[in-house]
């Protein structure tokens, strides 16, 4: 199974969203990180045939998806950000409702359905409303409607929005596991979710691929570039001129412990630590965040 990015682009007028973006994507997980007006949107949404790109293709096993049509999109699971549901249908009526859109028969769709609730957490709501579910019900409710139909390609964009930290966590051993045999994009803010279980990391700023390697190499090219300093307070201007702050945490009255991401070693004491993926995020993003 493979998915391939032949220099992708769209245009919004003058505005580029996508410049280029080529990758080839075989069976895993696939973190798509970048900063809010990356193009991730833009990639995802033609990815699934909601937008029309200004150049370049996508292949699915050798084959342009658009001219495979809904053969290619019924093998397709997509996870948006945003919870676009109808409140009045239970959780049960909606992924029937799904089910019946990608024209599944009712006795898989049943068999499946019971599956996805159970995987999710959610088989004790099935026939709550959906206006009655928590914020974090509804995401796991989108995540069971974009792997109903056993998809070969799932999209999640912000899969763990909203969960607290043991249904995030519960939510990614999820995707691990059904990641077996399927090529899955994750796009997310919250790095540890695909630190863990991506096997290769897509970085995307102003549209283009910067780079495209695994947590394990993108955070050993990182090596002796992250430190740690016990300064006092009125030091932090120093440290924030000597790199990227990538935390702070107060000691005691009047001194802080601060994690700085510096090419060279600080004009300060300090002493060396293991990068870790949020260190690779802010060195290759945080200056445009602002931070």
């Amino acid at each position: 199974m493979e998915l391939t990015f032949d220099a992708l682009s769209k245009n919004y007028g003058k505005k580029q969203a996508l410049i280029g973006f080529s990758a080839e994507l075989t069976g895993g997980i696939y973190g798509l990180l970048g900063p809010n007006g990356a193009g991730k949107s833009t990639l995802m949404n033609i990815l699934t045939g909601n937008l029309r790109q200004t150049a370049g293709e996508i292949r699915f096993n050798g084959a342009e998806i658009r001219s495979l049509g809904a053969a290619f999109r019924g093998r397709v699971g997509y996870m948006p950000q945003q919870q676009t549901l109808y409140p009045g249908f239970t959780a049960e009526r909606f992924l029937l409702y799904m089910a019946s859109l990608r024209r599944m028969p009712r006795a898989r769709a049943l068999e499946r359905i019971d599956w996805a609730l159970g995987a999710v957490g959610l088989s004790d709501v099935r026939g709550k409303t959906i206006r009655s579910l928590s914020g974090g019900m509804k995401q796991r409710l989108l995540l069971a409607q974009a792997i109903l139909d056993e998809p070969d390609i799932l999209i999640l964009d912000e899969p763990t929005a909203g969960l607290d930290p043991r249904q995030r966590i519960a939510v990614r051993n999820l995707i691990a596991e059904i990641a077996l045999q399927k090529i899955v994009i994750v796009s997310t803010h919250v790095v540890p979710d695909v630190e863990y279980v991506a096997s290769e990391l897509l970085l995307l700023s102003e549209g283009r691929l910067l780079r495209k390697a695994s947590p394990a190499e993108l955070t050993h090219e990182l090596a002796g570039q992250v430190w740690e300093a016990e300064l006092a307070e009125s030091e932090l201007p120093a440290a924030q001129a000597a790199g990227t702050v990538c935390g702070i945490a107060r000691v005691d009255a009047g001194h802080i412990r601060v994690r700085l991401l510096a090419e060279k070693q600080p004009p300060f004491a300090c002493r060396p630590l293991a990068p870790e993926l949020e260190d690779v995020y802010l060195h290759y993003f945080g200056a445009e965040d602002g931070l």
